[in-house]
């Protein structure tokens, strides 16, 4: 029986968040019967996935070459006649995004999907503009709370929240470990979002250091170098361990005391997620969109006031200080994040695909 094809569309499966949900997506899809397709717009490629894989380097070419580029990526998804594409790219300007919906997906059915609190990135701010390009179209948020910003904002548009799934198979034994530390994964951008910078302040300030609880840092990126000068600056270089990317990092969450998330916004941030499913307990700023969604305050972790430093050093301390509240926030944490399981997500995907019809 001939499978139903179902596109996936991104810039980059590069070292980010955004990059790793749709990776996984692929096995998704692939488990609920699509014949699978992904268009990789960008040249580099972190995060293994299943399907057909369709990579375009634009990135790299000139103005005329992008646009025979774009002609072809339009040849490729008519010939493949599509049951679903589903278009994960943030809009870089108008002309681009005409010749994306007005020309790619001409006479295609896309929902667009919405991953970060900062829904600039992937709507304009003209209403007018917005239905002239995406009229009709199913917007997918990855939280409640992008869906709720979308929908005060831009009321005539169609959304749906569907979380980001988690791999409940994967099973990742405790290590014995030489040294205790506390986790942050953090890609370490011109943007600054997730204030890498601000968590070695914190850490700085908090009661880890003197009892030789370690901070290590998953993740790369153009700021790398300057928040290692930071960690110098601070005097907790020796306390402090950027082990750069790593595509697969559940046994640095299964043996760390807790994970940190310092972010300016969110859309939702799948690593507290895994973080939990690891058994791990979690600390983070209850900041634009996400947090407040996964942790449940005191129960499974701590949720702080959105960018207060004092009160993220107290819940630092009170982590590694009170060891009933951590082994209460320890037992609740796997059961906490249920509804993020992949069987949960597909039985969305079904409804809304079938509903969409």
């Amino acid at each position: 029986m001939k499978k139903n094809k179902i596109a996936l569309v991104t810039y980059s499966l590069s070292s980010g968040g955004l990059e790793r949900v749709v990776a996984n997506s692929t096995f998704l899809f692939e488990e609920m019967g699509y014949d699978v397709h992904l268009y990789v717009l960008e040249s580099k490629i972190d995060y293994p996935f299943t399907g057909e894989l369709h990579h375009y380097n634009i990135d790299h070419l000139g103005f005329l070459s992008k646009i025979k580029t774009y002609l072809n990526i339009k040849k490729s998804i008519k010939r493949n006649n599509f049951t679903l594409v589903i278009d994960h790219r943030y809009r870089l300007n108008f002309i681009t995004e005409i010749l994306w919906q007005k020309l790619i997906y001409s006479k295609q059915k896309v929902f667009n999907y919405i991953h970060s609190s900062n829904i600039s990135s992937y709507l304009f701010s003209s209403d007018k503009l917005n239905q002239f390009l995406f009229k009709n179209r199913l917007f997918i948020c990855v939280s409640l709370g992008i869906e709720k910003k979308v929908k005060r904002q831009f009321p005539f548009f169609n959304t749906q929240t569907i979380y980001n799934f988690v791999d409940f198979k994967k099973k990742v034994e405790s290590e014995q470990q030489s040294d205790k530390y506390i986790l942050s994964i953090a890609r370490m951008d011109y943007e600054n979002v997730k204030q890498v910078d601000l968590l070695l302040e914190c850490y700085a300030k908090s009661m880890l250091p003197a009892k030789e609880i370690r901070l290590v840092i998953l993740g790369d990126g153009v700021r790398l170098e300057e928040m290692k000068s930071l960690a110098d600056e601070l005097n907790i270089s020796a306390f402090v361990d950027f082990k750069g990317f790593e595509p697969n990092p559940e046994s640095y969450l299964k043996n760390a005391l807790f994970s940190v998330l310092t972010s300016k916004y969110e859309g939702l941030p799948t690593i507290l997620v895994e973080s939990l499913l690891m058994e791990t307990p979690v600390i983070s700023f209850d900041c634009e969109t996400g947090p407040n969604e996964i942790i449940v305050n005191r129960y499974n972790g701590l949720l702080i006031e959105n960018q207060n430093k004092d009160k993220m050093i107290q819940g630092m301390n009170e982590l590694i200080n009170k060891d009933e509240l951590y082994q209460f926030l320890q037992k609740n944490a796997y059961k906490s994040v249920e509804k993020f399981q992949i069987e949960a997500i597909k039985k969305q995907w079904r409804k809304v695909i079938n509903d969409k019809q």
